[in-house]
């Protein structure tokens, strides 16, 4: 569904991503860890056009996106959840999901009342603005506001970061259930726990570029690759 090739990019005259090659099949849950700082949001944020791509390539869905703009690539099936989340704080729970509604084709399988049966904590928070929120409800809406444009992948930087531990096992049952519908999803997480529990094929990154792939059991049972690229 996602192929990268040999893609280079950075901030500035920085470079940060070094020939990064990478394959994220449709229908699964792709985990690409790294310690602090190796480049894995950058790479996010290339993927969706925040940064501009300076040598390779990126495909999504048989289509050469490497040059499109953000707006365009969302159009075409892929939502981004950073790992600042960006709700709009002085909207409602509904307006924000509404305002990203608009980028749904008009058949589509993630209408609000979904969205809420999916989320019941936003149900409950529907009029509250999006700064009333606790984290948790936070990471929640912006999942949901992501799952409103009806994405073919689903990707999400740091989903975990900040929120306790009975909110992360929510998150985590909820990534579940839409691996379970077949959504594509590729995650950024620091928490190795959660990534080996979800993930179908996992990528670590060093210094700008993909050190070790294969799959959750192959990770659980690699102390060494543990060790020297996630330093546990």
């Amino acid at each position: 569904m996602l192929n990268l090739t040999s893609l280079e990019s950075g901030y500035g005259e920085t470079r940060v991503l070094h020939g990064v090659n990478l394959n994220i099949r449709k229908g699964s849950v792709h985990a690409l860890l790294g310690r602090n700082g190796v480049g894995k949001s950058t790479m996010l944020k290339t993927i969706i056009g925040q940064l501009p791509v300076r040598h390779g390539r990126i495909t999504f869905q048989n289509k050469d996106i490497s040059a499109l703009p953000s707006y365009a690539i969302a159009r075409q099936g892929m939502a981004y959840v950073p790992e600042t989340r960006d709700i709009f704080g002085a909207l409602t729970v509904r307006e924000n999901l509404q305002l990203a509604s608009r980028l749904a084709a008009s058949e589509t399988s993630w209408s609000i009342e979904d969205t809420l049966a999916f989320f019941p904590n936003l149900a409950k928070r529907l009029n509250n603005g999006g700064h009333q929120l606790s984290g948790g409800e936070q990471q929640m809406l912006a999942i949901g506001r992501a799952l409103m444009t009806d994405p073919s992948i689903l990707i999400l930087d740091e989903p975990t970061e900040g929120l306790a531990p009975i909110i992360i096992q929510q998150i985590f049952e909820k990534l579940s259930a839409l691996k379970a519908r077949g959504m594509t999803i590729l995650l950024v997480e620091q928490n190795l726990h959660f990534a080996l529990g979800l993930a179908d094929d996992i990528s670590l990154m060093s210094r700008g570029e993909i050190v070790w792939q294969g799959a959750p059991d192959d990770l659980a049972n690699d102390a060494a690759a543990q060790s020297r690229w996630l330093g546990v």
